[in-house]
């Protein structure tokens, strides 16, 4: 892999990043009025048919061998169905910041996922993954001096947690598909059927007649968090995956609740504090070091 592939890879992922964590302050505000299963599989479905237009732009192969039809869905049962029913709960019954908190263990999962089928993460990566995990605790306390983040809601907490081992897995599982079929191939056919699994299920409880409930501003924040925070991220992750490897592309999932965050003061009138800026930072910081340790130990496959 040369300097230029992982230096674009890397600005891939952030900006990937970024997008993924706008989805939480504007998702909140169209689950005050959808149920948190429609609202999962709506946008996971247009998501899809986006992933698969730009299939058909790029002019790569679309169709799936016969084999590998049952290991997707086995991938998007984990990875869309599971995982994305979880987010919708888990956003229903907590504050965005307690869920972007957890989220950030995908990391570590995929850290142990990775122990187990043999591969090593260098001691200077945990403790990177440890550095961005106390920065994500400060930017969402919000406070130098107190400890505010509500954790009252234990099984919420528990709903986050399973989301986040969903697509630790769902992304470890998904390497060896990806270099043989692409990851975008992968993860167009994999959104899609995960959304499509997940809908009769969602309509055996909810109606579609939940649209009408949203306002122009509502339906322009669905819309949104379909397109860009999955569309328009998962190409960016595809991107990553081929260029930077499993271990890297999942190093930047700590810098989502720093972008939830700063959207939130953005446009959303939450104001940006020492304690977010300073918590921002050492994110960063511990990004960039367990970044550096997995460049350094040519130990560590990625």
């Amino acid at each position: 892999m040369t300097p230029r592939a992982r230096y674009t890879g890397d600005l891939m992922m952030i900006g990937t990043t970024m997008l993924m964590g706008s989805s939480y302050p504007f998702a909140k505000d169209v689950l005050a009025e959808m149920s948190p299963l429609l609202y999962s599989w709506s946008r996971y479905l247009i998501a899809g048919m986006f992933l698969f237009a730009m299939l058909r732009l790029t002019r790569r192969p679309i169709t799936l061998p016969q084999r590998d039809w049952l290991p997707m869905i086995g991938l998007a049962l984990v990875g869309v169905a599971l995982f994305q029913a979880c987010w919708g709960l888990g956003m229903a019954r907590t504050a965005p910041s307690l869920g972007s908190i957890v989220m950030t263990t995908t990391t570590a999962f995929s850290a142990i996922l990775a122990r187990i089928a043999g591969r090593r993460l260098p001691g200077l990566g945990w403790a990177g993954i440890a550095i961005a995990f106390a920065g994500v605790v400060l930017v969402v306390n919000n406070s130098l001096t107190a400890f505010t983040i509500a954790t009252s809601n234990l099984d919420g907490a528990l709903i986050w947690m399973v989301a986040a081992f969903a697509w630790a897995l769902y992304v470890e599982r998904c390497a060896p598909y990806n270099v043989r079929l692409g990851a975008l191939r992968v993860m167009a056919w994999t959104t899609t059927l995960g959304a499509l699994l997940l809908m009769p299920i969602s309509l055996a409880f909810d109606s579609l007649g939940e649209f009408a409930r949203l306002d122009a501003k509502l339906l322009g924040f669905w819309l949104y968090t379909a397109i860009f925070p999955v569309g328009v991220a998962f190409l960016g992750i595809s991107a990553g995956l081929e260029r930077l490897g499993v271990s890297r592309v999942m190093v930047y999932m700590y810098l989502i609740p720093v972008a939830g965050v700063g959207l939130s003061a953005a446009f959303f009138g939450d104001p940006l504090t020492w304690a977010r800026a300073l918590g921002g930072l050492i994110v960063l910081s511990g990004v960039i070091l367990t970044r550096v340790a997995l460049d350094r130990s040519a130990r560590v496959p990625v």
